[in-house]
């Protein structure tokens, strides 16, 4: 994007996987210094204190990208204020307390997901994320209990299809009863 002339103001990435070479010299030749996250460790290991910045509701905590299944991929800058927006018109509808838990299982990029944590945050809420495989799921939601099950459309259509597929295969009296 760089040689295009776009993301003209990133300067440094953080590559938690491992990269070749080559790769780190295409990032300098556009200007960006593409760092391993044990270089990052080992730098802040050394490092004086300094006092953080206080955040505005402008500043961009994190980037949302879509997940490409209409085209490409696009990324979006949620802001301090999105995401407090996000959470205010919905705070009224959804009415959890502190003694309530949520479940983190979508892509932490995705704008949902940080909505329902800026969300848990914002009440007090507990946050208990899931182990990491989709097929214990239904495990983690019977230790978390959460207050609700917080999902997207493409879940559901997922969850439907396959409630579907079931009922389609039934013959004789259980396709009668579906």
């Amino acid at each position: 994007m760089k040689k295009e002339g776009l993301a003209r103001t990133i300067k440094s990435l953080v590559c938690f996987d491992d990269f070749k070479p080559t790769e780190r010299e295409e990032c300098l030749a556009v200007g960006i210094r593409l760092y391993t996250y044990q270089e990052v460790i080992e730098a802040g290991a050394g490092a004086q204190e300094i006092s953080f910045k206080r955040c505005t509701p402008n500043d961009c905590p994190i980037f949302s990208y879509t997940s490409g299944t209409t085209g490409d991929s696009k990324g979006v800058k949620l802001t301090h204020r999105n995401l407090h927006s996000s959470v205010e018109s919905v705070i009224e509808l959804i009415r959890m307390t502190e003694e309530d838990s949520l479940i983190s299982y979508l892509p932490y990029p995705h704008s949902f997901e940080q909505v329902m944590l800026h969300y848990g945050n914002m009440v007090g809420c507990k946050t208990g994320f899931y182990q990491g495989d989709p097929m214990k799921l239904t495990e983690d939601l019977a230790v978390l209990k959460p207050a609700l099950f917080p999902s997207v459309p493409r879940l559901w259509n997922r969850i439907y299809a396959k409630i579907k597929g079931t009922i389609d295969g039934l013959t004789g009296c259980k396709g009668w009863l579906a």
